[in-house]
């Protein structure tokens, strides 16, 4: 069968419609987003719309295609065309064609866009931020100047690239802020139209410095400065449009933005980015009846092992909203499966995790190893948690795990809670902790240590654990959060029911491992003693929750005693049988 070519690599909008590839149509949406209140469309009832998503769901293509929508493909002109600027040359209704938008763009006006991609920003230090800015803005000058806009910036290169000139030695320097309102003023004027910004990675900057030890104010002042003109420019601006991974730095940067509509919540939108099972079912059911037949596998279990590993992100109300796939990871793995050769591919190496080749955040992992990231925590209600912003100082990393795609939402018999959206995520979370230690875990060895907590051999597993960390550097193990880090990747690898840090009413187990039978409660100890650990487990009263059932509670106390500097900790284990009357039962 002549498929359209999928195109995971591929997030612009303009290519993918005009080199025929697949388009799943998602600007309905776009409908009530970029609603008209008059008949012209020339104002919107949404005009300054704030969403954040995950990486790798789609954020840039949904960006591409808001500039498609609004000024089409305008051509880059020779230098003898320059005075043939045409704002109506981009053919924005042969874009659209056939789309859920197709009748609005045919009967609504073409607008300039300004297009911002703040990751091209992120630096190390206050000065470099303001430099990046201008140098991005001086990319977006020579881009309008390809268009045949004259930007009036002088000088330029041969290749027609502008540079901004030098302030002169008794004038200050023009902000980056001062040159997007100047770019705003001559787009306005050769198009006779209020401009559009789309903004891409507006949080970029401020993740960057996430895990490290800087002050982020100095970069929070520059940003909130820039991002402030979009709110005195409105009666200038047409549309504004800003996406990112998180909502912590919406506080802090839009605190005179407050027309800024927050969309990210909104049911609505829930499935706005990503794929639903009808996408799946539909527009890709062709490439996933393919995959299948090379697979050697009927279509229904693909699709269940698809659900499993790429859908169960929650962007509304869990258990309301439905779910979706990430879709970056799902057209990776379609396309992938096209092959003949795919059946052999998967009997080997299982499904493929995507995001782990697309790489994880640094930040999180730098978070994570700096005890910032707490493992566990319960969600605020679903209506807090839609309207609820985070202060760099004071982040709830939960919902900033949330929102970077790495937990999601449950609702368990009328309890919300966070947990891993699928397998891909668990496994590549998990992975990128254990190579941030510089190991990696083989399937042998994890069905090994599987193996050993299964049949409460728990020798054999402080043996091979100890094993396992004796190949890590020592110098990267410097404490009991490090030591905690390490089973909480081996537990999400070996694919165990577990929890870590659960919350007690007389304080939080550091680890707890279910089994259908048992329960181990463990307690973990640096320099210490596996009798504090048991004595804690003891005195806080961990596991009691057990007691009623018929499972075997097990106090496991693990200490880690350090080695030299070169060398990682030796584990000392002791255990203890909590509930004795059911240590015969099973």
């Amino acid at each position: 069968m002549d498929l359209p070519f999928l195109h995971p690599d591929q997030s612009e909008f303009i290519p993918i419609r005009r080199g025929g590839g697949l388009y799943v149509d998602k600007t309905g949406h776009l409908r009530r987003l970029l609603a008209p209140i008059n008949g012209d469309g020339s104002r919107l009832q949404t005009k300054y719309a704030f969403f954040v998503r995950p990486r790798r769901f789609g954020k840039t293509l949904l960006v591409s295609t808001l500039e498609a929508y609004f000024q089409g493909d305008l051509p880059r002109l020779e230098s003898s065309d320059m005075s043939s600027f045409d704002p109506d040359a981009g053919e924005r209704s042969e874009l659209f064609r056939d789309t859920a938008v197709a009748d609005i763009v045919h009967r609504s006006r073409a607008h300039p866009v300004v297009r911002l991609n703040m990751a091209m920003t992120a630096s190390d230090s206050p000065e470099g931020l303001r430099a990046r800015l201008l140098e991005h803005l001086e990319d977006v000058y020579t881009d309008w100047h390809a268009r045949g806009v004259a930007t009036g910036i002088e000088p330029r290169t041969a290749g027609g690239t502008v540079r901004f000139p030098p302030p002169h030695a008794d004038s200050e320097p023009v902000s980056a802020g001062g040159r997007l309102v100047d770019l705003l003023r001559v787009l306005e004027l050769s198009f006779k139209a209020k401009p559009v910004v789309l903004i891409d990675e507006y949080d970029a900057p401020l993740t960057h410095l996430l895990g490290r030890d800087m002050d982020p104010e100095p970069y929070i002042v520059i940003l909130r400065e820039f991002f402030g003109l979009l709110k005195h420019q409105e009666n200038r601006l047409h549309f504004v449009f800003i996406t990112g991974i998180s909502r912590f730095a919406h506080v802090n940067l839009f605190s005179a933005l407050n027309n800024l509509k927050d969309l990210s919540w909104d049911s609505g939108y829930s499935d706005l980015y990503g794929f639903t099972e009808a996408d799946l079912q539909g527009s890709l059911r062709p490439y996933l009846q393919a995959g299948a037949g090379n697979l050697g596998k009927p279509v229904e279990q693909v699709t269940q092992e698809l659900r499993d590993h790429y859908n169960g992100y929650c962007f509304g109300v869990p258990g309301l909203d439905e779910n979706v796939y990430n879709p970056y990871s799902l057209l990776n793995c379609l396309d992938n499966m096209q092959a003949v050769s795919a059946g052999d591919r998967w009997k080997l190496l299982g499904w493929p995790n995507y995001w782990s080749e697309s790489g994880t955040p640094r930040f999180l992992v730098r978070m994570a190893r700096n005890g910032d990231l707490a493992l566990a925590q319960d969600p605020p209600p679903v209506h807090q948690l839609m309207r609820t912003t985070y202060d760099l100082n004071n982040i709830d990393y939960g919902s900033l795990m949330l929102q970077t795609g790495y937990l999601t939402l449950r609702m368990d018999q009328g309890r919300l809670r966070y947990d891993y959206p699928n397998n891909e995520v668990r496994l590549t979370f998990a992975s990128s902790l254990l190579e941030s230690f510089g190991r990696y875990a083989t399937s042998d060895e994890l069905t090994d240590l599987h193996r050993a907590l299964a049949a409460e051999d728990y020798a054999d597993f402080c043996t091979r654990l100890d094993t396992f960390m004796a190949g890590m550097p020592g110098e990267k193990i410097t404490g009991e959060t490090d030591c905690h880090l390490i089973l909480h990747a081996l537990c999400q690898l070996m694919r165990v029911e577990f929890q870590s840090e659960v919350h007690q009413l007389s304080g939080r187990s550091d680890l707890e491992v279910l089994f259908p039978h048992h329960v181990c409660v463990f307690e973990f100890k640096y320099n210490r003693s596996v009798e504090a650990a048991l004595d804690q487990i003891e005195a806080c009263d961990y596991g009691r929750r057990y007691f009623g059932s018929s499972r075997r509670v097990v106090a496991v106390g693990l200490n880690f005693v350090a080695g030299g500097q070169e060398e990682p900790p030796r584990i000392e284990y002791r255990t203890r049988v909590r509930n004795p009357s059911t240590s015969d039962s099973g």
